[in-house]
């Protein structure tokens, strides 16, 4: 026991021992003399009973604390992270039968390492794709390695109480996440790493990683690099090639990069159409090779149309127009195509598309206060646009508009009704937007991720200066948002679903002032482009896709993994929908088929989820369907596969130089399993000082309240006996 202190908690200390002593001091003086007088034992027995009362008052009013420090030793703690991935399940030697993971275990229990136990205080946690925490899962069955997120969650883990050193017995492998090299820098304690298993000295050529674009473009060319390593000599150049279902997409006869080293071929693939692609790149294999599991990968792209196309149709060239060109041109994703028809016969670009094909050539046709009766000849291609090629309209109200829409078919087209009995000119001044509490999460109004946020950022915008005066929505339609008019609220924006169709409606300007004004103070406009890209995204989406969406989780499943489906459902309003179901089927090439219950995911409201269990390898067709009240809100198709190479066994050699790496990099030691001698004669011994402080208050205790009531009940009892004045 040591650094042993009395301290009081009382503010006014010595005012309290000023007062103690002053009672000391009263005692003595009351108890000098005493009537009737009494003998000398009963006086000195009155005076002890009374100090004590008043000892023990003093303690509760001075709070005294008795602290001290005691010392132990301590066992140094130490965190070991066991490989339990199916790599490990592979031969410790080349021409071996014992397991890496047999001889893993045997390391902890029967070697110089299980001498540790008795000097260190040791966890163990073995791994695959992430720490495992259920003993049923330690079965050596992760579809992955990933040591680097162990690392990451082993040091989350024990934030509080590190340990003083981590050691990880693998065969270095790592299929998933960081390289272990790079991750053990954000680890920030030194990583002891000890490797289990041989390098396999048979001949290989594998494929180690394939390097592509998860998303390409239609008929657009796109690259795919893959970096192959060879072990050992071959005599025949191999050729490498891209396939999709059996056809050949590219192919190439490569130079081989030499024994031990690692070489790049690169090969060029146009896909011809929007949708999934699932590709095959295949490595021929050589009389040499001892194993041609490796040479083999397969992976998916999702293909996109080439550009959105967008066509851009104005009355004028104003500031509107301005701002929509720039923002929507400058970006890759957009195909603009440019028209301005004046009445006055102002024109930049070509007429407005005076066919069917030409018009439905677009995925988007904005309207900028259009000259209604300019186009007007064109109400059946706009009405075969809306339905048959389920295109979509932007309608900006304006002068122009409002001039030129009475008796006009197509303004029976749009959403948003203006009063035959009300002026038809634009009214002039500060006018703010709110979005329909009930449609705040709609793509078109959206501009943060809360409601909160939402309403505070349309609440922080410029005010709108000009609006059209809207009474009424046309049947079928529904309100975003709303301004203020005059202490009510009018129709400042709606939509209106046609039969595939969407139209939306705008009746105030301007919005540039959203992307001007915060320029001028050194703001980036981020508003603006939010609703200019959720809104075109979402007007050029499909009819569900918008709203409901279902998918694999994975466009590829390794073997073995189970195959899972994921999506959400929500409303017009975009509120999630919680009593959705379905099913999904998977077929594969020979016509064997599964089925899966679509079923809610626990606490999260709108999200749907599908498990299968593992499949066989190849190419799966998938249809789901999910419902609420009978009500159909989606139907999904599309392909999944499995793919036939276990990244996790089909390459047998093990990686000492990524786990020499980490070791280096962190400051730590690696050895390999035959020789652990040099890393226990590295490891510090020593026990740890542990130091523990201990507090003993001595005011809030029953002891002094039975002490005062005690000692006063005695002093009472033996004056009354005495007949004590």
């Amino acid at each position: 026991m040591s650094d042993l202190r009395i301290e009081f908690l009382e503010g006014h200390l010595w005012l309290t021992v000023l007062l103690g002593l002053a009672l000391i001091g009263l005692v003595w003086l009351y108890y000098r003399r005493t009537t009737p007088p009494v003998n000398r034992f009963v006086r000195w027995l009155l005076i002890v009973l009374r100090t004590l009362a008043a000892a023990a008052l003093f303690l509760a009013l001075a709070q005294p604390i008795i602290s001290y420090t005691t010392s132990t030793q301590q066992p140094k703690r130490m965190a070991v992270l066991v490989d339990r991935s199916r790599s490990m399940t592979l031969p410790l030697t080349p021409s071996g039968e014992q397991t890496r993971a047999a001889e893993a275990q045997a390391l902890l229990e029967n070697s110089p390492l299980a001498s540790l136990q008795d000097r260190f205080d040791i966890t163990t946690f073995p791994f695959a794709e992430s720490l495992i925490v259920s003993s049923e899962e330690n079965l050596l069955s992760g579809r992955a390695t990933d040591p680097g997120k162990a690392l990451a969650q082993l040091r989350q883990a024990s934030l509080t109480a590190p340990y003083d050193y981590t050691l990880m017995i693998s065969d270095g492998r790592a299929t998933e996440g960081r390289p272990l090299a790079e991750a053990v820098t954000a680890f920030n304690r030194p990583l002891y790493t000890v490797a289990v298993g041989d390098s396999v000295s048979s001949a290989d050529l594998s494929l180690e990683r394939v390097d592509y674009n998860e998303v390409v473009y239609a008929e657009k060319p796109t690259e795919v690099k893959a970096i192959i390593s060879q072990r050992g000599e071959f005599t025949i150049r191999p050729q490498v090639q891209l396939l999709e279902g059996g056809r050949v997409l590219a192919q190439k006869i490569i130079d081989l990069p030499g024994d031990g080293k690692t070489g790049e071929v690169s090969l060029t693939y146009t896909p011809p159409k929007p949708g999934r692609m699932i590709l095959d790149l295949n490595l021929s294999s050589q009389s040499e090779e001892a194993n041609t599991r490796n040479n083999r990968q397969k992976f998916s792209v999702r293909v996109l149309k080439s550009k959105l196309r967008i066509l851009l149709y104005s009355s004028s060239v104003n500031q509107e127009f301005a701002f929509l060109n720039r923002f929507l041109g400058g970006t890759a994703d957009y195909e603009i195509v440019r028209v301005v028809d004046a009445a006055g016969g102002d024109r930049l670009g070509d007429r407005f598309p005076d066919t069917k094909e030409k018009l439905n050539s677009f995925d988007l046709v904005i309207l900028l206060d259009p000259d209604l009766s300019r186009i007007s000849g064109y109400f059946d291609q706009i009405i075969s646009y809306l339905s048959d090629r389920a295109g979509s309209l932007w309608l900006f109200m304006g002068e122009t508009y409002l001039r030129t829409a009475p008796g006009n078919r197509l303004e029976t087209v749009f959403p948003l009704k203006v009063s035959s009995n009300r002026s038809r000119t634009i009214q002039y001044g500060r006018f703010h937007v709110s979005p329909d509490q009930q449609m705040i999460f709609h793509p078109a109004v959206k501009l943060g991720e809360t409601r909160e946020e939402n309403l505070s950022l349309w609440a922080n915008q410029p005010p709108f200066t000009q609006a059209a005066p809207i009474d009424s929505l046309r049947p079928g339609a529904t309100a975003l948002a709303y301004r203020d008019a005059g202490g009510e609220m009018a129709y400042a924006m709606a939509v209106r679903r046609t039969k595939g169709g969407k139209i939306l409606a705008v009746a105030v300007a301007p919005f540039w002032h959203w992307a001007m004004l915060p320029y001028g103070v050194g703001g980036d406009a981020a508003p603006y482009k939010n609703l200019l890209s959720g809104t075109v995204r979402w007007l050029t989406a499909g009819d569900e896709s918008d709203r409901v969406t279902f998918a694999p989780e994975k466009p590829i499943f390794q073997s073995g993994e189970e195959v899972v489906f994921s999506g959400s459902a929500r409303d017009e309003g975009f509120r999630p929908i919680d009593n959705a179901g379905g099913s999904v089927v998977l077929v594969s090439a020979k016509g064997d088929s599964s089925v899966a219950q679509i079923l809610p995911v626990p606490e999260r409201p709108g999200r749907y989820r599908a498990v299968i269990g593992a499949l066989p390898a190849g190419t799966y067709d998938y249809r789901a369907e999910l419902a609420a009240d009978n009500v159909r809100l989606g139907r999904f198709e599309g392909k999944t596969a499995v793919d036939e190479i276990d990244r996790e066994t089909a390459f047998g050699d093990v990686d000492w130089t990524a786990l020499a790496q980490a070791a280096g990099v962190s400051g730590g030691m690696f050895v390999s399993y035959r020789d652990l001698g040099p890393l226990v004669n590295a490891l510090d011994t020593t026990p740890r000082r542990v130091e523990t402080k201990h507090e003993v208050r001595l005011w809030d205790n029953l002891i002094l309240l039975l002490i005062i009531l005690g000692s006063l009940s005695a002093e009472w009892i033996i004056r009354k006996q005495r007949q004590l004045l």
